[in-house]
This record gives structure tokens, C-alpha cells and sequence, in this order.
């Protein structure tokens, strides 16, 4: 009788190979769980301080100013704030993109920026670029996105609620969107001045069609919706009847 063959023996091949794409499918799972895009970002930014350094040779004595339409335009930023900051491991460039090599070889070149309300109008679109998505879905909107995106400055961009160079996190005392501070942001000057101490109470930065994004703003948002939709097919017909009757002349 002819032996028969050790189905180990057989298979070994086979478990030889797969142990060999295990062994390489293994790092590659590992390095994609523990490796993102942010850790990459991470990862690349030691070289965007001393960026920030060079920037802060000019922009950090206190009372430098420039001169912009016959104005005093203020461009100091402490430095030390902005390296606490929520952007402080990001080069300037990141936000101020007109500022290129050309700017550090010759500062007295302008660079073309309105001023005013429009400049921070500016600087909110580009905030976009990083926190694109839900943050400004619900930005877009809200009151305060709707005014500015149809041309009304008058309304809060997000350096008005957020800073410029001294942006943290809400969790943090020292941001102007802190739950303690938001109010008194609020009331800042050309704003709501006359706000009460609850005027800003509430969820912001929501999206109404995301029930998780705010659950009782969502349903309201259904109920109104519905209403609309009952009320249509009430008193459609009826409309639609009388049109017709009128066409008809009876």
C-alpha cells in the first residue's frame, strides 16, 4: 500500500508562504494604525519654529507698526503667546501666505492685503483650508458665515470669536471662545455690546440636519420642516382647485 502523504508535509509550502505575508502584512497594519497624515504633519514641523523665530525678529518688539494708506497699521504679535497658541508649531506662512521669501528680503514691499473687516474676512477663508468639514459647514450656516458669505464684514469671522495669534483651545482659560469669556467676546465692541451674562449660552458650531450635532435644534428643525409639508398638501389642492377654476371661468 502506498504511504500516505503527512498532510503537514503537504501544506508545509503553503504555511511557509503564509507566515511569509503575514510577516509582511503585520508591519504594514501596524504602521498604518499608528502612522497618520497628523503624525506625518507632526513630524515635519520641527522646521517651521525657526521659521517663526525669523518671523518674530521684527514682529515681536512691542509698538512695531507699518505703514499702510497713510496709516499706523499695528504688527506686533508676542511671540511667547503665539508659541503657547493652538498654531504655535506652525509657520506663519501656513496662514499668512502672502508673506514669502520675497517679504523677508524686502519688508517695506507691500503685499497687497485690505485692511479692516475685509482682511479678517481674508484670514477666515483661509482658516478653511485646515478645518474644513464640519467646523465650517456649521460656520457657513450659521448667521454670522451667511452675513459675511453674502458681503456684510459687519459680521463675526472667526479671529473675532477665536483670536488671531492667540488662538487655544475652548478647554483652555486663556481662549477668547472659553465658556467663561465667550460672553465677554461677544459683548466686545461693535458686536453685541449690550448682550446679557447668558447671551451666549448655547451650542455653537452646529449643523441642524446632524441630529448628534445638536439633538433639540434637529428636531425643531423636523418639526418646522413637516409643518411646511403638512400645510402644503392642507391648502395645495385648495389653490391648485380655484387656479383652475379661474382658468376655466366657471
Amino acid at each position: 500500500m502506498a504511504a500516505i502523504p503527512s498532510i503537514t508535509a503537504a501544506h508545509s509550502p503553503v504555511r511557509r508562504h503564509a507566515w511569509t505575508w503575514l510577516s509582511l502584512l503585520l508591519p504594514a497594519v501596524v504602521l498604518l494604525v499608528f502612522w497618520s497624515p497628523a503624525r506625518a504633519r507632526a513630524a515635519g514641523t520641527p522646521a517651521e519654529p525657526a521659521a517663526v523665530t525669523a518671523c518674530l525678529t521684527c514682529h515681536d518688539k512691542p509698538g512695531s507698526t507699518m505703514q499702510r494708506e497713510g496709516k499706523a497699521i499695528p504688527i506686533h504679535v508676542d511671540g511667547q503667546v503665539y508659541r503657547d497658541s493652538a498654531h504655535g508649531i506652525l509657520a506663519c506662512e501656513r496662514c499668512h501666505t502672502e508673506a514669502g521669501p520675497g517679504h523677508a528680503a524686502n519688508p517695506e514691499q507691500p503685499l497687497g492685503l485690505p485692511t479692516g473687516r475685509a482682511l479678517d474676512a481674508l484670514i477666515a477663508q483661509r482658516c478653511e483650508k485646515c478645518h474644513a468639514g464640519h467646523v465650517t459647514t456649521s460656520y457657513n450656516a450659521s448667521f454670522h458665515g451667511f452675513a459675511v458669505g453674502h458681503g456684510d464684514l459687519r459680521a463675526a469671522t472667526c479671529v473675532d470669536c477665536h483670536g488671531v495669534h492667540n488662538v487655544f483651545s475652548i478647554s483652555d482659560a486663556r481662549s477668547t471662545a472659553a465658556p467663561a469669556n465667550i460672553a465677554a467676546t461677544c459683548a466686545a465692541p461693535g458686536c453685541h455690546e449690550s448682550a446679557s451674562p447668558g447671551f451666549a449660552q448655547g451650542t455653537e458650531h452646529f449643523v441642524r440636519e446632524v441630529r448628534a450635532s445638536s439633538p433639540i435644534i434637529y428636531w425643531i428643525w423636523k418639526f418646522f420642516i413637516a409643518l411646511i409639508l403638512f400645510d402644503v398638501m392642507k391648502d395645495g389642492p385648495i389653490v391648485m382647485f380655484e387656479l383652475l377654476r379661474r382658468v376655466r371661468g366657471v
